[in-house]
């Protein structure tokens, strides 16, 4: 007797007939290319993020402080410092007080107007009483503005 296998008698399986056309496969290769190229640009978007010249946003900080009135102007410019100090020699140098800030901010910004000149209020006049405003306070505004523009970052 001759051994039967019984799925001899099944019917032949096929695949339905493939139904897309390369258009199809073309507009799929266009959507996925153009999504993947606009995942790419954001992501180098937010990965690189020009950043803005210390110079710029230390003039832009230091305009802002200038409409302010007096004692709160010289507290905003003297924010302003610390932040370029730090920026160019780090959180060491921007912690100095006394007459060793005053000789940070000469040596960083080349200058001798905080050690000897008006800037001195950066050093040790900032708490004590202010005196009434007069040409000085803007003269004074004037020379820190031509320092920072100076930077180099």
């Amino acid at each position: 007797m001759a051994s039967v296998d019984p799925l001899d008698g099944l019917r032949a399986l096929h695949l339905p007939a493939e139904t897309t056309s390369w258009q199809a496969d073309l507009g799929f290769a266009v959507a996925a290319g153009l999504a993947l190229a606009l995942v790419v640009s954001l992501a180098l978007r937010l990965l690189v993020r020009p950043r803005r010249s210390l110079r710029a946003s230390a003039m832009e900080e230091f305009a802002a402080a200038e409409a302010l009135p007096g004692p709160d102007r010289r507290a905003a410019q003297a924010a302003v410092l610390r932040r370029v100090v730090r920026t160019i020699e780090g959180d060491e140098a921007a912690r100095a007080t006394g007459p060793a800030w005053g000789e940070t901010l000469d040596r960083v910004f080349r200058t001798e107007l905080f050690g000897k000149g008006a800037g001195r209020v950066f050093v040790d006049g900032l708490y004590a009483r202010p005196p009434a405003a007069n040409d000085d306070d803007r003269a004074l505004d004037r020379e820190l503005g031509a320092l920072i523009a100076t930077l180099r970052r």
